[in-house]
């Protein structure tokens, strides 16, 4: 399209929702040009030009005749550069000039706490505005660079005279002050803070150096007048090369690095980085700060509207999906990254990353969107990308009003550089250098401030907030909105219940579960404080004792987790999975294992953690237990090290499982006439669930095959196809309580023997499928079938003598081959389905294992 000030003009009125046309010399800001439209407008006029515009562009040109005029000069400057490399230029910028350095080399503290007087640039920003509020609880006076002070309306500033702005802009030489003006500024200040940018995902290098890299330069030049202490906020952003090393820490120099960075943004922060690593080699005292993403306030749930999470989460509401994506959400809330940098201002730099030790997964947090009620499903990216296009493109009627038509070029542009990969595609964690931020979040917790977690409480917070102002609709179904008290309030009372005795002092130590995603979401969806929580109380008597709490989830909402999961990922699952609901074994799961924690049997009590009290109170939704703190184990959590299972460990585990299996052996119509027990399943139900076995092998088949074998596809639709003749083997022989998850993540050795807990999903079952688990997550993938028939016959022996039965060895073999098939076509296959919201690291292990097993026990041999 030919630029004229008509075609700006109309581009105009269409980002500004302006009905009819507009004049190109009427004022874009008279018309309501505001930050969203300015990123929006910005964006559709690159992408139908055909140019890159400076990131002030509509500030500088206030009308559509002044901005095709700019057009038209940078299309001509665009054909007379040719083909000129940018990161030429970017390298070129990387140069800090031999006059910057500081004139003064005398060694100033560059603790912020104690700085008289700062300048700050980026104060009307959000992280700049929560700094200034940090700032002001320590600094005598802040001065405020400022582009336009009459919009600024920050609280912080408001009848504040230790705050003072000024009009300045960093895109300008001397920061349009003037050089009096400029060296004034130098001499009547003790630190630079320069959190100022233009923070923009769609802009390149080119349109962002002004504000960002020549800004810096400026600034530097400011600081080196008397070598006062400077402060850089840079990005995690600059550690995410295509063609970085596997881990980027503190000491990481992007520079090398810059062609694997595509963001422009990220560009504009290394070169930045790299002429305030120079200042530092000459003698300026600098620090730098990377932060990952910046959320909401912790407290507040108050967000930044123009963030591209905020965007991201109004535009998959919108769209009713989500890409598909291996995408990390690292981040950390404002109040806690602006009260860290002032902390860490004194510390031992220069650079400092501002990471979160357990950033969460992107198809996580879109499960979670869908838990609090917003009807989102997961799709492939390239599908989400086609909805995205097409809903976003100028001619969409949608497209107006669409969160994401601003970023539509983020989404959608492919990098020839790149393979033709789009930018969310190389931020995907497989393609991009890891950040590790462990150095800087040990200095921060040694400064007393607590990172809180990325979890569904947080989010929670946030998305109440988003409803309050407007930018999400209410949910539906609406989220119940009753909470009971969080485990430290009257914990002490409700242990002494637990406990029979006076508890004067309650501590806990550590919260939830780490592998637990379930556990998690049916604590914020019950509105409870479920899970595992490891505490300290103090008794009357003065002692001490350490153990676990454990407060349970109703059944019904677990359910409801492992229905919003199923649908999210896969519809046949969803559907299979609502349907079979009451069957999976979730269903009396909050009373199950209480019920079996109070067994009295000498051998439960050898072999699980002994309980110190429960309560069960339906009125109240209470179902807690105290339970013996693991002390002297070995093996706990043991999961991911197979390795470290000695032979005399494995002998003691399938002994005691023995043990445990001969409490309920034969008595299998008293233990399924407890109210306690859920579903029994059986050969005739299994059978009717074949619709559900079948989705869950067509979602886990594309990850099966890649880890284990190309015919493990198939191999499953046989299994499934005959369950009903081969699951007899499992239903016909005497059955007994299995754990029915039965592997390292819920056993342990204490004093040499078995110790087995988390009993939450104990049923009725053939004992040969405890065992089948618990081979696949502990023997190597290459063991011969000699080897396996060993420990499948010492626990037939221990059982034999345990019950005084005689056992029939084939039939117990074909029970374990049953076993083998039944762990692949339903537990294996589910962790898949888990595995996509929440990486299961051992489960491509386990599965090899699987596969070697079967290989000593196919299907065709089973009789």
């Amino acid at each position: 399209m030919t630029v004229t000030p008509s075609s700006v003009a109309s581009i105009a009125a269409r980002c500004l929702r302006t009905p009819g046309d507009i004049d190109p010399d009427t004022p874009l800001a008279l018309l309501g040009l505001d930050s969203l439209s300015t990123i929006e407008m910005a964006a559709e006029l690159e992408e139908t030009f055909g140019c890159e515009l400076p990131a002030d562009v509509l500030s500088e040109c206030p009308d559509a005749r002044s901005l095709a005029s700019l057009i038209s000069s940078l299309q001509t400057s665009r054909r007379d550069a040719g083909r000129d490399d940018p990161f030429d230029s970017m390298m070129a910028d990387a140069v800090l000039p031999a006059d910057v350095r500081p004139l003064s080399s005398a060694a100033l503290s560059t603790d912020l706490k104690s700085a008289g007087r700062i300048l700050l640039t980026g104060a009307t920003g959000f992280l700049g505005g929560a700094l200034l509020g940090e700032l002001l609880q320590h600094t005598a006076d802040i001065v405020c660079l400022v582009r336009n002070p009459g919009t600024w309306t920050g609280t912080q500033r408001a009848d504040n005279d230790r705050v003072r702005s000024i009009t300045g802009d960093l895109s300008h030489p001397r920061l349009g002050l003037g050089e009096a003006r400029f060296q004034e500024l130098a001499q009547n200040v003790d630190a630079v803070v320069h959190c100022g940018a233009a923070v923009n995902w769609v802009y390149s290098y080119s349109g962002l150096r002004l504000a960002n890299v020549i800004g810096t330069l400026e600034l530097l030049h400011l600081a080196c007048r008397r070598g006062i202490p400077f402060h850089f906020i840079s990005s995690l952003s600059v550690c995410y090369p295509a063609d970085g090393p596997a881990t980027a820490d503190e000491s990481f120099d992007a520079l090398p690095h810059l062609r694997g960075v595509h963001l422009g943004y990220a560009q504009s922060k290394v070169v930045s980085e790299a002429l305030v690593k120079e200042a530092g080699a000459r003698g300026l005292p600098v620090r730098i700060y990377r932060p990952a993403l910046i959320s909401g306030h912790s407290d507040t749930g108050a967000f930044n509207e123009a963030d591209l999470i905020t965007a991201l989460v109004r535009g998959c509401v919108q769209m009713g999906t989500a890409p598909d994506l291996d995408w990390k959400l690292d981040c950390q809330p404002v109040n806690i990254v602006a009260r860290s940098i002032l902390e860490l201002s004194g510390e031992a730099g220069p650079t400092f990353h501002l990471g979160h030790p357990r950033p969460r997964g992107w198809r996580e947090c879109v499960l979670w969107m869908r838990m609090y009620g917003y009807d989102i499903r997961l799709i492939p990216h390239h599908a989400w990308l086609r909805q995205l296009d097409a809903e976003t493109a100028p001619t969409s009627p949608a497209s107006a009003d669409h969160p994401l038509r601003p970023l539509r070029t983020f989404f959608l542009n492919r990098h020839a550089d790149a393979h033709g990969l789009t930018l969310p595609e190389l931020y995907e964690e497989t393609r991009r250098t890891a950040a590790s931020s462990a150095r800087t979040l040990a200095a921060v917790a040694g400064a007393g401030v607590t990172l809180p977690p990325l979890n569904a409480g947080l989010l929670d917070t946030y998305f109440r907030r988003f409803r309050a102002d407007g930018v999400l609709p209410a949910p539906a179904p609406e989220q119940g909105q009753s909470s009971r008290l969080a485990p430290t309030d009257s914990a002490a009372s409700m242990l002494g219940m637990l406990l029979g005795t006076t508890v004067t002092d309650v501590r806990i130590l550590d919260t939830g579960s780490e592998h637990s995603l379930v556990s998690e979401l049916t604590a914020w969806r019950s509105r409870q404080p479920t899970g595992l929580y490891r505490a300290e109380v103090k008794l009357r008597d003065g002692s001490t004792r350490r153990l676990r709490l454990k407060s349970k989830a109703e059944d019904a909402d677990v359910i409801a987790v492992g229905e919003a999961l199923s649908g999210l990922v896969d519809l046949s699952v969803g559907r299979a999975y609502a349907r079979w609901s009451d069957r999976i074994g979730f269903t009396a799961s909050h009373l199950r294992e209480i019920e079996i924690y109070r067994q009295r049997d000498p051998r439960f009590l050898r072999h699980a953690p002994a309980l110190l009290g429960s309560i069960t109170d339906a009125r109240s939704a209470t179902w807690l237990m105290a339970i013996e703190e693991l002390e002297g184990t070995t093996l706990l959590n043991a999961v991911d090290r197979p390795d470290d299972w000695r032979q005399q460990d494995l002998e003691a585990v399938v002994d005691g499982l023995a043990s445990l299996h001969a409490i309920w052996y034969r008595r299998e119509s008293e233990l399924c006439d407890q109210p306690w027990i859920g579903y029994v399943q059986g050969a005739a139900g299994m059978s009717e669930m074949s619709d559900l076995w079948t989705a869950l092998a067509a979602h886990a088949a594309p990850a099966f095959s890649s880890w284990s074998h190309p015919d493990i596809a198939s191999l499953q639709r046989k299994l499934i196809g005959s369950v009903g003749r081969w699951w007899q083997d499992l239903e016909n022989p005497p059955r007994t309580l299995i754990h029915h998850d039965f592997n390292p993540r819920n056993v342990c050795l204490r004093a040499g023997a078995l110790c087995a807990y988390d009993w939450e999903l104990a049923t009725v079952g053939a004992p040969q499928r405890d065992l089948a688990e618990f081979l696949c997550f502990v023997l190597s993938p290459d063991i011969g079938g000699t080897d396996v028939l060993v420990w499948v016959e010492r626990h037939r022996r221990a059982l034999e003598c345990e019950t005084g039965t005689t056992i029939d060895r084939d039939s117990w073999r074909r029970g374990f081959s049953a076993a083998l098939y039944d762990l692949l076509i339903n537990r294996l296959a589910t962790y898949a389905l888990v595995h996509r919201i929440r990486p299961q690291s051992f489960l491509p292990r386990v599965l090899r294992t699987w596969r070697g097993l079967y290989e000593q026990f196919p299907l065709e041999e089973h009789a």
